[in-house]
């Protein structure tokens, strides 16, 4: 990937700490204090080129105005193949259908780090990707979680069943409660649009329907809120059976 602006203090320190060699300069706001001081610091420690700049040309170099005084020009880190996000431990998946919002998908990426998952999926279209934006978005998940971007999301979710995965599928009409399901061990839980849930063509692919118990008034939950949810009780309910065993 060609470099590029990468911006926000989150993700410009897990930038520095999991790629520095990747880094090619770092741009700060002038009189920097605080998170941005140590982020200067850091770029002196692992020999980046650094420069200072006022607002205005961070502002132009970003695109946006929410960089929070720093940006670091990199290239985004490098997509993963799916054989490769298959084989890691512990073996929990997140496949992401029609998350077309980088603010969404960089939240989501960042619940899947914290919480645990081994790498996340998409399709190529009909789907945000690796941006700016959403490196932002996820504070720096990005540099630490894998990511696959496959042509067709149904046969790479049938390629993982082959490899001995279940496919849960988030659906607020779902037969199963998350609280209660015992997930696998090898397991790949899938979100889809807020607006339309998961494609047909993919949930044919799910194995089991999984819905959210709710106890309030409100009918559904934001994409990233509803996956930070599902895998929180996917780590919690993993017993290393099949589900309902």
């Amino acid at each position: 990937m060609k470099p590029i602006w990468i911006y926000g203090v989150q993700s410009v320190r897990a930038l520095l700490a999991a790629r520095p060699a990747a880094v090619l300069e770092l741009v700060a706001a002038a009189g920097g204090r605080g998170a941005r001081e140590e982020l200067w610091r850091r770029a002196a420690e692992v020999g980046v080129r650094r420069r200072e700049a006022r607002p205005r040309e961070l502002d132009a170099l970003c695109g946006v105005e929410s960089h929070q005084g720093v940006a670091a020009r990199a290239p985004l880190p490098p997509y993963v193949e799916l054989e490769e996000l298959g084989a890691r431990a512990p073996h929990l998946l997140l496949a992401l259908d029609g998350i077309t919002d980088p603010q969404n998908l960089g939240a989501i990426v960042r619940s899947a780090e914290a919480l645990g998952a081994s790498g996340a999926l998409w399709p190529a279209d009909r789907s945000a990707g690796l941006s700016p934006a959403a490196h932002k978005a996820s504070a720096g998940a990005l540099e630490w979680l894998p990511v696959a971007r496959v042509v067709n999301l149904a046969r790479a979710l049938r390629e993982l069943k082959d490899a001995g995965f279940w496919i849960y599928g988030a659906d607020p009409a779902g037969d199963r409660s998350s609280r209660e399901i015992e997930f696998a061990e090898k397991r790949v839980l899938v979100i889809g649009s807020e607006g339309k849930g998961i494609r047909p063509v993919v949930e044919r692919e799910v194995d089991f329907r999984v819905r959210i118990e709710l106890a309030g008034r409100t009918e559904s939950l934001n994409a990233s809120v509803a996956c930070a949810i599902m895998l929180f009780q996917a780590t919690a309910g993993s017993a290393g059976a099949l589900p309902g065993k």
